[in-house]
């Protein structure tokens, strides 16, 4: 009588091994994926915000408010710099500070309380980009809002007043421009 045990081959239990590992690798990089695309999608509904509180704050005074800086608080930067997070200036420029005179302007518009862009880090060449800024451009009384997005992204449109979306993409940071309508 022969008597066979009974059990996996090496063979066998190398292919489960390798197939775990497929599975495992997948799911992390669909994981990251849906997590940038969370945080791109958390500095988009910010800045949509903040470009309602643009609009609300022009109609009340009949101009933008005058005032330049990063939308949005909790920047990683020591000196809360946005857009820019080195004093190195390859793609776009070097970081612009949060203006507390314009967060103040605009709280009023946003029942007191300030949205943040995603303070997820983009790289374009030896610099990171993050969050969203905007200028008041004096000449042509309009404001130009600026946001960075993780990866090679679409700039979503924001609002019928502002322009139709600017777009950049350099390294891994795609940097959406809009230009408010001036207030007639």
């Amino acid at each position: 009588m022969q008597y066979r045990e009974r059990g996996f081959t090496i063979v066998e239990l190398l292919i489960v091994i390798v197939v775990i590992g497929i599975l495992a690798a997948i799911t992390v990089v669909a994981y990251n994926g849906i997590q940038t695309r969370g945080e791109n999608q958390k500095t988009i509904s910010a800045v949509k915000e903040y470009v309602k509180a643009f609009h609300a704050y022009a109609i009340d005074n009949g101009n933008y408010p005058q005032l330049t800086g990063c939308l949005g608080e909790g920047y990683p930067d020591p000196n809360n710099y946005c857009l820019s997070q080195s004093g190195l200036a390859e793609c776009w420029g070097t970081g612009a500070a949060v203006s507390t005179a314009l967060s103040t302007a605009l709280k009023t518009y946003m029942n007191g309380s300030l949205p943040s862009p995603s303070m997820q880090k983009a790289a374009c060449g030896n610099t990171s980009y993050v969050g969203a800024y905007a200028a008041y451009v004096s000449a042509s009384k309009t404001v130009v809002v600026y946001m960075i997005l993780r990866g090679d992204q679409t700039c979503p449109p924001m609002s019928p007043n502002a322009s139709a979306p600017g777009k950049v993409y350099g390294g891994d940071a795609t940097r959406c421009m809009y230009t408010l309508a001036a207030v007639s």
